[in-house]
């Protein structure tokens, strides 16, 4: 299992700060061990905030989720406590007339 320092996560808007401001008066190599970072991750920021003169993130390919984890958590204890009732039949009868029965499968 990977430690829980080095998951993968996206930089708050404060760490960017961090790093910016940092790197404005440290080494990369000091900023990153400040703040438990990788170097890579500090080095790989700062060159894309250059080229991008922003340090906002782009936008994640594909549509939006059209359920919420709420709604997921809401559809398995649905789909367990009426194991008798077909998929399709349980969208209609619930909030999730909007989706269809493929997505619903998911």
């Amino acid at each position: 299992m990977m430690d829980p320092a080095l998951e993968r996560h996206e930089l708050t808007e404060f760490e960017k700060g961090e790093i910016i401001e940092g790197c404005k008066f440290f080494k990369q190599a000091e900023v990153a061990r400040d703040l438990e970072i990788s170097p890579q991750t500090i080095a790989t920021f700062l060159s894309r905030t250059k080229k991008r003169k922003s340090t906002n993130n782009l936008p994640r390919p594909g549509a939006p989720r059209k359920l919420t984890n709420a709604d997921v958590r809401y559809l398995v204890r649905t789909v367990e406590s009426e194991t008798h009732v077909p998929l399709a039949e349980i969208a209609i009868n619930t909030t999730f007339s909007n989706v269809s029965a493929p997505t619903l499968r998911r």
